[in-house]
């Protein structure tokens, strides 16, 4: 780069556009528009500028310099964000930056105060509940985004200082307002408890800036939340205190003894909860204690209810048969039939091509002449769509089902409000973590019925717990296990195959071009990447049913490696949509038309975790993108980005609840840590036109060979047994 042109120079103006961003060191290359003798300008800014947004007014202290590639821009040294000067940046501002407000509403407040809206934003904010339809709740927003600007400048200077970007700046306001540096500095530990993006690691090293002593008790008290915290990010309900000790030795180095002091007073704050089980100590954030324990509180109460009686039983199974035409149903399944209407919490599981569908569906009938009302229910949007259309009834997911409400943060339906419905079947339930399951059970009035449909060989939920097979094994409630594989489903090489290795053999290989099931050898990961590649984009389509590449699902067992979702989304996104409108973020963008997934809950944008979507427009000067779902569509700011990630190729953990009319899975050495049974099972069993598996025979045979299913820390079946 050339040397610079000019002495230091001062420039105020408003962010015009973002062109890119580096969210993890704050370097931002955008377009500032300024007004020079009443001629408008653009120039070309560069710098560490982590925390502007577009419509914000700046003040820059920099050097103007020529680059050989891009001419003249404004390499900048020190900025000021300022509050916006001028109706039209106001105007900008107020639609960009403040949740709720958006362009209509901010041309009405505008149209309505003109030049008096700064007075009236200082002085006055609530004069804006004036301006004809504007919410009240939008209304505080924008006086709590106007009276704390500079708290959020200062907050992001000083989060630059510990090399945290400015995307985390805004979260951090968000969250705080104008106390964020001020709780910062007295706990810098809230960071990891609160803010999605900052670990412990990150907050530990701010703490230590600050003269936090490492051996404090402050310290001690994060990193055992932490701890307990990544433990749930793993599936498990609660860690024995001997682990969480070993903890602070080998990872933390720390005193063992001070997780002892640590855990007595998270106990005393309410924050932690723990007791004896057996020859260890159980130790529960204090959500995930309340969740099971309710549970488990809720089903025994539902088991204790009067079920319907054998005569009612024996009428309502006539007349679903009477009604059934040539849906016949097995000894195997008659008997399912009726242990589940006699009962007043039931299960219903096993594998691919078992029935579950047609018995669910012969339930269905005899509670309609039983005058019974029944709520169809599954964890995600592809699997209540999928109920739906297999049994003609509406079905919906259990967010919606339970209705989410963004004012107070919680689900609407609970035991103050009930869902109207005295018979609740939950389809898929092996997704369903300890949590959903807590806020299922607190919505059923007491005299409900409780069907839980779902394959217990599968993969467990994302979140923490395993209810569906710690109601199994509790013996709490009368279990259908479905083993006979239909004639029908039998011709299915999927299906056959979804048995064999879940019997721990290994799947019948003859690639018949007229079959379902295929695995093509390659040894080396760049060519398992290039034979997907060619899967996707030419050799699937056409085939089989397969109508475009939006039809076939990559399932990867690991996010990382030269297998991962990261890389091989990467190849995909540039194979399958190389041009278009894109919003980069860091070394990620989002361009128009990329499948995306949702990569946690978010309840306010009614958005969940798995949800696949498509991005169908990128807007690169506001910096949002919106995407469309299968349940709705939602828009991201910068700020937002990370819960969206590539979906091109996606965990087979987050394929869980889903079916695609294609999946290609990679099998690999380098996915070593990840070959079980229950993960190449579940992978196999998404796949409903055709399933092809691309790797090495030494993998897949340890896949089929490694039972393990990494237990999970769950004390529900002994509660259910108590």
């Amino acid at each position: 780069m050339n040397a610079s042109t000019e002495q230091r120079q001062q420039l105020e103006g408003t962010l015009e556009q973002i062109l890119f961003a580096n969210d993890n060191n704050g370097y931002v290359v955008g377009l500032l528009d300024i007004n020079e003798e009443g001629r408008r300008r653009r120039i070309t800014i560069v710098g560490n500028l982590g925390g502007i947004e577009v419509g914000g007014a700046l003040r820059l202290f920099g050097r103007f310099e020529n680059h050989p590639k891009y001419g003249e821009q404004f390499r900048v040294e020190e900025y000021e964000l300022l509050r916006p000067a001028g109706l039209a940046a106001l105007e900008r501002y107020l639609a960009a930056e403040i949740k709720g407000v958006g362009p209509v509403f901010a041309r009405r407040i505008v149209a309505h105060f003109g030049d008096s809206l700064t007075t009236v934003l200082d002085t006055a904010p609530e004069r804006l509940n004036e301006v004809v339809g504007l919410p009240r709740r939008v209304v505080r927003h924008i006086a709590t985004a106007w009276q704390d600007s500079s708290g959020l400048r200062e907050l992001t200077v000083f989060l630059r200082g510990h090399g945290i970007g400015g995307i985390h700046a805004k979260r951090i306001h968000g969250a705080y307002g104008r106390d964020s540096l001020a709780r910062i500095r007295s706990d810098p530990y809230i960071l990891a408890r609160t803010i999605s993006g900052i670990g412990f690691r990150t907050a530990d090293a701010i703490a230590e800036k600050l003269g936090i002593p490492r051996d404090s008790l402050q310290r001690a008290r994060a990193a055992l939340v932490y701890l307990l915290e990544r433990m749930a990010e793993n599936g498990h309900v609660f860690a024995p205190f001997e682990y969480l000790a070993s903890q602070f030795e080998s990872v933390l180095e720390m005193d063992s003894a001070l997780a002892r002091q640590a855990l007595d007073s998270l106990e005393q704050s309410g924050e932690l909860r723990s007791e004896l089980a057996d020859d260890y100590t159980a130790v529960y954030l204090r959500r995930l204690y309340q969740a099971e324990v309710t549970v488990a509180e809720r089903v025994r109460m539902l088991s204790a209810g009067r079920a319907m009686g054998e005569n009612a039983v024996e009428r309502a199974v006539r007349t679903a048969a009477e009604n059934s035409g040539e849906l016949k149903l097995t000894d195997e399944q008659h008997r399912a039939l009726r242990a589940v209407l006699k009962s007043r919490t039931a299960i219903i599981t096993g594998g691919p091509g078992t029935g579950k569908t047609t018995l669910l569906r012969w339930l269905l009938r005899a509670l309609d002449a039983a005058g019974v009302k029944p709520t169809l229910a599954a964890p995600t949007g592809r699997a209540a769509r999928r109920l739906a259309e297999t049994c003609g009834r509406e079905a919906k997911t259990i967010h919606r089902l339970l209705e989410y409400s963004s004012e107070t943060g919680n689900f609407l339906r609970s035991e103050t409000l009930p869902l109207r419905s005295n018979f609740l079947v939950i389809d898929e339930a092996s997704m369903m973590d300890i949590e959903l399951a807590s806020s299922v059970l607190r919505a059923l009035m007491p005299g409900s019925s409780l069907l839980l449909v779902g394959d217990r060989d599968q993969l467990p939920s994302i979140g923490p717990g395993t209810v569906l097979k710690d109601a199994i094994d509790s013996g709490i409630a009368p279990v259908a296990q479905l083993r006979e594989v239909h004639r029908q489903a039998g011709r299915s090489k999927i299906v056959a195959n979804a048995h064999r290795i879940n019997r721990g053999e290994l799947p019948e290989i003859d690639n018949d071009p007229n079959g379902d099931f295929f695995f093509f050898e390659r040894n080396a990961p760049e060519d398992i990447v290039a034979t997907i590649k060619q899967l996707v984009h030419t050799r699937l389509v056409g085939h089989f049913g397969i109508e475009d590449s939006r039809d076939i699902q990559i399932l990867t067992p690991m996010n990382r490696g030269p297998l991962g979702t990261q890389f091989l989304n990467r190849e995909l996104q540039h194979l399958l949509n190389p041009t278009g409108r894109e919003l980069r973020v860091g070394d990620r963008f989002f361009r128009e038309g990329d499948r995306v997934i949702q990569l946690r809950n978010n309840y306010e944008k009614a958005v969940f975790n798995g949800a696949i979507g498509r991005v169908v427009s990128v807007d690169v000067a506001r910096g949002r993108v919106a995407v469309s779902f299968e349940e709705g569509s939602a828009e991201y700011d910068v700020a937002e980005l990370d819960e969206l990630g590539l979906g091109y190729a996606i965990s087979i953990h987050k394929s869980q609840g889903s079916q695609y009319p294609a999946v290609v899975m990679p099998i690999h050495q380098t996915h070593y840590l990840m070959l079980r049974r229950n993960l190449l099972y579940t992978a196999v069993t998404r796949a409903e036109r055709v399933c092809v598996l691309v790797g090495s025979r030494s993998a897949l045979a340890q896949a089929v060979r490694n039972e393990d299913e990494r237990r999970r820390f769950s004390r529900l079946a002994e509660r259910l047994r108590q």
